[in-house]
C-alpha cells in the first residue's frame, strides 16, 4: 500500500498506477481505477480514481 499526500515527491505521486492500493491521510483507501493528472499554474493536480470509493485528490 502506498501512502499518497501532499509531501509525497513528485516521483512517488508520478509512480502510481492504476492497480496499485493507495491511502490518504484521511483514512480513504482502495485500489486505483483511473488516474488524471492537471498542470495548472504554478499546481499540479493528481486525481486518483478509486474503485468504489470515490477519488483521492493530491495538489502538489
Amino acid at each position: 500500500m502506498k501512502n499518497v499526500n501532499k509531501k509525497s515527491s513528485t516521483k512517488e505521486l508520478n509512480e502510481v498506477k492504476e492497480g496499485d492500493i493507495i491511502k490518504d491521510d484521511t483514512g480513504k483507501k482502495g485500489e486505483v481505477a483511473d488516474i488524471e493528472i492537471l498542470n495548472r499554474k504554478k499546481e499540479t493536480q493528481y486525481y486518483y480514481k478509486i474503485k468504489n470509493d470515490g477519488t483521492i485528490l493530491v495538489i502538489k
